[in-house]
């Protein structure tokens, strides 16, 4: 079995997507034989970087930075561009990606090549689409995303749910925690709330999370979030503007994001839904106190392991940090019991089992039309 992961903003920008296909090839190439094809940073012999279009370099100059969904569109399509005779040629019998876009041009390169390739696609969301369309497997990350994609009409056999894995190794920090926070540029006596997450306001919510924080004399609030591709500036100005000297914005790289939970007094996401949050069971593990909303989501990824209330609802979150500073009680941890769950040891078989189950039962035919 021969598996290409693919990532075309591996090596450009860190969120989500980027950390969960890089590690999952990590965990994966020393098990079976893998090679991940992303957009830039070092090549090795199983890592191909395959040249294309960027919606932030030569597209985002040309259009003065307007037009950001036909760039996101021009990037993608000249990537699936550029990487499908790298696909094709080297004969793998399976492509696992996460980007939506993908779907219909890999299809249109399969059809178009008579591939016999087989494609699997990871649906973490936030925004629906029909990629089930053109892919052999529809890889969900959460209960919930598998019923909404049974109801969105993906057949049950093409389905397969997995959670991301988590090395709670990963995110282990012992290094002196005042030290850290003097390297970091944060008051070794601040109480600080820690969001590692992405700059926007319909599906993070950092402007609620800043406004939450602004009614919380003391609290310091320390965003870890990068502008690329398509981070909101204008919530750096908005969290200047409110909290000051009490607001601290960093994009560490992946390695250093166990120095934050060591830094941290909690870590928070305002999201009220979630395609799945790394950050939080990343946190969980280390047994920093975490807080999220109230939901089934929540409530399934985290257990009795964060506090979870009505992020909905104004005041709430600043109420919570408020008793946290005035020393109130926490809730109890379960980071081993996360670790145990989610950890990559409980899972990564799981993710060859998927791909041998889609080889063995292909049900979409090459070109992307179903059998």
């Amino acid at each position: 079995m021969k598996v290409a992961l693919v990532c075309p903003t591996i090596g450009q920008t860190r969120r989500g997507y980027e950390r969960f296909i890089g590690d999952l090839f990590r965990e994966l190439r020393t098990r079976a034989d893998v090679t991940l094809l992303k957009g830039a940073g070092p090549a090795a012999g199983d890592e191909i970087v395959v040249p294309h279009l960027r919606r932030t370099g030569i597209l985002e100059k040309a259009t003065g930075g307007r037009l950001a969904y036909t760039r996101y569109r021009l990037e993608f399509a000249s990537f699936a561009f550029a990487a499908w005779p790298r696909l094709a040629a080297g004969r793998y019998d399976l492509v696992h990606f996460i980007d939506p876009p993908l779907a219909r041009w890999f299809a249109h390169g399969r059809r178009m090549l008579r591939s016999p390739i087989a494609l699997v696609f990871t649906d973490a969301g936030p925004v629906p689409c029909d990629a089930w369309r053109y892919v052999d497997r529809v890889h969900c990350l959460t209960p919930a995303a598998h019923g909404a994609a049974l109801r969105a009409g993906t057949p049950a056999e093409r389905l397969t749910m997995i959670p991301v894995g988590v090395d709670p190794a990963q995110f282990r920090c012992d290094e002196d925690r005042t030290e850290l926070r003097r390297r970091h540029g944060v008051p070794a006596d601040a109480f600080v709330v820690l969001a590692v997450t992405t700059l926007n306001r319909h599906h993070k919510r950092i402007d609620h999370l800043i406004e939450e924080v602004a009614r919380v004399p003391g609290a310091l609030l320390w965003i870890d979030a990068g502008l690329h591709p398509d981070g909101d500036p204008t919530l750096l100005d908005l969290a200047r503007a409110r909290l000051g000297a009490r607001f601290h914005h960093t994009h560490v790289a992946s390695g250093a994001v166990a120095q934050l939970y060591r830094c941290a007094d909690v870590l928070v996401s305002a999201s009220l839904e979630e395609s799945f949050g790394m950050a939080l069971v990343e946190a969980a593990t280390t047994g920093l106190p975490v807080i999220a909303h109230d939901s089934p989501h929540f409530r399934w990824l985290l257990g009795d392991c964060a506090e979870l209330l009505d992020m909905a609802s104004p005041g709430t979150l600043a109420a919570s940090i408020a008793r946290r500073m005035d020393g109130g009680a926490g809730v109890p941890l379960g980071g081993t019991a996360l670790g145990s769950r989610l950890g990559w040891h409980a899972l990564r078989e799981d993710y060859l089992a998927m791909y041998r189950e889609t080889l063995s039962s292909r049900l979409v035919a090459p070109g992307g039309t179903r059998q």
